[in-house]
């Protein structure tokens, strides 16, 4: 049996937020920190000292880490210090990566992001950015945790930081290796190696050859792989030995794929020896899985064990990655045992999680998501209540004050209150009617101006042509024109008949519950002979029963004029179906008049209903007017209904006119 790949690389490995390159001098001890912490002022220096402790602290004792990290963000905050508050959660997310709490990381490291972008503060914003690529990655959120990485590439390419952006390439070449563009993968690392040589001695270039193995490892170059993980090991500096748990647990994997069973063990004990000496909880269980696949053959029951512990541990830590690779060996083992219920079970176990990735990520973003706005607005009602207080002192002393004038006026208020009220309600019903004229006097010259001016204009032209001396063969000629544009003026001047008695003060509005197939096949009657003489099909595609509650004569305007708008502008051989969808949406009748005719323009659909709209001719040069559409969503709308548009640019437009049922 072939063991899966099962190396690590940095992108999981939880970095110390603006953990720069190190050199190998010796850090100050947590003894001398905790002296120069007591006796340092109570200024902005001091956070520095917190960050050195957290650092001190993070591998070995990880509560002390957090509860100075703690301790820096009320200090901070007392100071009304944005830098130390967001370095502050910038530490606590850095320390929650490492221990495994994806969601209270997300959220440190998602409000360090916030502080830092409105104090546009670059370095700040690049390490967040790397963190939260680091946590994305550590749950599949593989989209965002690229768009976290090129957006801190961005700012070092920028600022031009060497250190930046060779982080950055390392960083982007370990994800894609981990989505297997290998070849992408390789050439961000390759860049990060060529870089690196411009920088002082330091652990990243260890980080870099170990990267550059699992991609040889993962190519199926195993022996080159190797190479790479050996020299890896020479470049690190035992300083920081999570590094090296790291490193060791890769050589052990590498020396197993060759067959190499007793280094591959010694290797791996290693690993496992420096992880839980670190509590480095995901270097452990990937430790774990890799002992077990050693010992599967020989000692199924100890792998058994083996891969238990790693998948208590992923279950605590979140880590699903290395839990699906416990999986993966648990079931290994019950199928040499020749336990098949174990194995089903597990498989099903696996099968679950790996179809739950992507939606226990989603689910767990939007409850962040929510938390942080609840958490934004519950400090915006404590500042709002806290000026409300102060409000509230002030207006006391005001109201003290004023209180006889208040009543002397509220005397006079009263005593003129019952005279004034029935003027202000005629006077606001006058406004309001004033307002509805002024509205109908502009669409109104809107019309006369733009659809009924013109076909007038155009006959008066012709009929001035027409007085010179014609045959009869250019009378001819000019007539089926007079004809068109008198039929343009004559409609239009319909359509305003029908719109001025809508606005009439007492016109009559009716709405009765009925059925609007009869309005359907009578305009479908109306517009055949129009629609036969372009050789368009008519469909109707609506069921026998469609019950809405309108004015009747409001629906058939609307129905008849959509009809013929989508006849005008449709293609001879073409169709025009109506449909209509019953109860959708609920407590609607919602029906539609498609065409697959010339269609509208996206810009002209936002205006389409308003007066002045453009018009614009038919398939046969039909002329159109803007009233049309006006009217119709007037009475849709008069009757509490709804009207919209879909069209695509020659394929055709759709219709859509809901009403209550």
């Amino acid at each position: 049996m072939t063991k899966a790949l099962n190396l690590k690389r940095l992108i999981l490995t939880a970095l110390t937020l603006f953990m720069c390159l190190k050199s190998f001098a010796q850090p100050p001890s947590t003894a001398s920190l905790l002296v120069r912490l007591k006796h340092s002022p109570a200024d902005t220096s001091r956070i520095n000292i917190y960050k050195a402790l957290i650092v001190a602290y993070r591998n070995e004792k990880p509560d002390s880490a957090v509860f100075f990290a703690k301790q820096g963000l009320a200090f901070a905050s007392t100071l009304s210090y944005p830098m130390g508050v967001g370095l502050m959660h910038g530490q606590l997310g850095a320390i929650d990566i490492a221990l495994g709490k994806i969601d209270s990381a997300k959220f440190h490291l998602k409000t360090a992001l916030s502080i830092f972008e409105k104090i546009n503060y670059q370095q700040g914003l690049v390490v967040v950015h790397n963190s939260l690529g680091i946590v994305f990655a550590k749950t599949a959120g593989y989209k965002e945790s690229a768009q976290n990485f090129l957006a801190a590439l961005k700012i070092n390419q920028a600022r031009n930081d060497v250190h930046g952006l060779v982080q950055s390439y390392l960083k982007l070449g370990a994800l894609n290796e981990q989505i297997n563009n290998l070849d992408k993968a390789l050439e961000y690392q390759e860049s990060a190696l060529k870089l690196n040589t411009q920088l002082p001695p330091s652990n990243s270039e260890s980080y870099i050859l170990n990267n550059i193995g699992i991609i040889y490892a993962k190519k199926g170059q195993m022996k080159e792989a190797l190479q790479y993980f050996l020299n890896s090991v020479k470049k690190a500096h035992t300083s920081e030995p999570e590094l090296m748990a790291m490193i060791f647990g890769n050589v052990g994997d590498a020396y197993q794929q060759l067959g190499n069973t007793k280094k591959a063990f010694d290797y791996q004990n290693e690993a496992l020896a420096i992880a839980r000496k670190l509590n480095l909880a995901e270097a452990e269980a990937t430790t774990l899985v890799n002992l077990a696949s050693l010992k599967t053959t020989t000692k199924p029951d100890t792998a058994l064990i083996l891969l238990k512990q790693a998948l208590l541990i992923t279950q605590k830590i979140q880590q699903h990655h290395v839990r699906l690779d416990a999986y993966a060996g648990l079931i290994e083992v019950y199928k040499q045992q020749g336990n098949y219920k174990a194995t089903s079970e597990t498989l099903e176990k696996r099968d679950a999680l790996k179809d739950s990735l992507f939606t226990l990520k989603n689910s767990k973003d939007i409850a962040d998501l929510i938390a942080n706005n609840e958490l934004v607005n519950s400090k915006i009602k404590v500042k709002d209540l806290q000026l409300s207080a102060a409000r509230s002192k002030l207006q006391t002393g005001i109201i003290l004050a004023v209180a006889i004038c208040a009543i002397i006026v509220l005397i006079i208020v009263v005593l003129f209150y019952s005279q004034t009220k029935d003027l202000n309600t005629q006077l606001l019903h006058q406004q309001e009617e004033l307002k509805s004229l002024n509205n109908f006097k502009d669409k109104l010259f809107s019309i006369i101006s733009h659809d009924l001016r013109s076909p007038i204009a155009t006959i008066v032209n012709l009929l001035s042509v027409l007085e010179d001396d014609v045959d009869m063969a250019e009378i001819k000629i000019f007539i089926p024109r007079l004809k068109q544009h008198s039929q343009s003026t004559l409609d239009v001047m319909d359509k305003l008949l029908i719109w001025g008695q809508t606005q009439l003060k007492g016109a009559i509005h009716e709405k009765v519950h009925f059925n609007v197939k009869d309005l359907i096949v009578q305009s479908l009657h109306l517009n055949q002979e129009t629609a036969d003489q372009k050789k368009i099909k008519l469909i109707d595609n609506t069921p026998g029963e469609v019950i809405i509650c309108a004015d009747s004569s409001h629906v058939e305007f609307v129905i008849r004029n959509l009809l013929a708008n989508a006849v005008k502008f449709t293609h001879t051989d073409g169709f025009v179906e109506i449909s209509a969808l019953v109860g959708e949406p609920a407590g609607y009748s919602t029906i539609a008049i498609k065409d697959n005719g010339i269609g509208v323009d996206k810009s002209l659909q936002a205006q389409i209903f308003e007066p002045g709209n453009r018009s614009i001719q038919g398939t046969e040069s039909e002329k159109g007017n803007s009233i049309g559409l006006m009217l119709c969503k007037e009475f849709v709308e008069r009757n509490g209904g709804k009207i919209w548009v879909e069209s695509e640019l020659g394929k055709g437009t759709c219709f859509y006119v809901s009403f209550q049922q």
